[in-house]
């Protein structure tokens, strides 16, 4: 039903603004020993929260494109031409020259737990209102927009007055609070517990979630891990559990595709968005694919 011929034409387009990168996932085998070297298996993807909600909803047969910035070098062209053949648009994509493409590497221990990450994130300061100002301009009204917090604030600032919905997800603690002149406008929230703390200054989750709500964001998603979440909007506060169908392989990804799940659910009209995020978290825990 949701991808019969004609159908795509008449779903919500999706752009998603912020951060396209290579992730690197480098597999110890054990545990991480300091101080010396460590053997590894190590993978590399496209990655980003902007980038792999991007992936995902291209693969859901969701119209959608990205707004972001890439350097001029070998690692950038392949990520745009990657992009492209998977059916996201990367026409707003700028390519910087004398500029390194963002990485960042997660060395993982034997049992798939985070040791420590490595990010060289520079470039996004580039991702600011010269490029996503133009890029605003050109969509025409009804697209939901999937921002991420990677962006310099002056591009963050170009999203308020924009027409459509607009979904944030606060990446980290230590960018979450770059969303807060989002917060009035955004027609969700997508933090983790920590995220929601940041933004709020409540330690309690539900605390953290109804003081979003009173900040003027229409619902918010607090990701609880193993869990589910907890949803907050007009009509309350519900916990809802995690769909689990299989074995947990790799939970790297599971709060990008519960975010992608939840805005296809939008596209597609659906009355439970939510439902359909807390799906694609599962069978993203079920592989070692970040984007499955």
């Amino acid at each position: 039903r949701l991808h019969s011929p004609g159908m795509k034409d008449r779903l919500r387009p999706v752009v998603c603004v912020g951060a396209l990168h290579v992730d690197a996932k480098a597999r110890v085998e054990g545990a991480v020993i300091p101080g010396t070297s460590n053997p590894a298996v190590v993978s590399r993807t496209p990655g980003g929260v902007a980038c792999n909600i991007a992936r995902t909803l291209a693969r859901l047969g969701v119209s959608v494109s990205i707004v972001s910035v890439v350097g001029d070098d070998d690692v950038g062209h392949r990520l745009v031409a990657r992009l492209a053949e998977e059916g996201v648009g990367v026409e707003d994509v700028v390519i910087l020259p004398g500029t390194a493409t963002a990485s960042y590497t997660a060395v993982l221990d034997g049992d798939g737990s985070l040791a420590f990450g490595i990010a060289d994130m520079e470039i996004y300061d580039r991702l600011d209102r010269t490029v996503v100002a133009p890029a605003v301009a050109r969509y025409r009204s009804g697209v939901i927009w999937c921002a991420d917090a990677n962006p310099a604030l002056g591009g963050l600032a170009s999203l308020p007055a924009i027409g459509g919905l607009l979904v944030l997800d606060p990446v980290s603690v230590a960018k979450a609070r770059r969303l807060l002149p989002l917060l009035a406008t955004a027609a969700a929230i997508f933090p983790d517990a920590a995220e929601a703390t940041a933004l709020t200054g409540v330690a309690d989750p539900e605390g953290a979630a109804r003081s979003l709500l009173r900040s003027g964001v229409e619902r918010v998603v607090v990701t609880l891990g193993a869990e589910g979440v907890l949803v907050a909007d007009a009509a309350g506060v519900v916990r809802r559990p995690a769909a689990v169908h299989g074995p947990v392989v790799d939970v790297t990804g599971a709060g990008d595709a519960l975010l992608a799940g939840y805005v296809a659910g939008l596209s597609w009209g659906e009355d439970d968005p939510v439902g359909w995020g807390l799906a694609a978290a599962s069978l993203a825990v079920e592989t070692l694919e970040t984007v499955p």
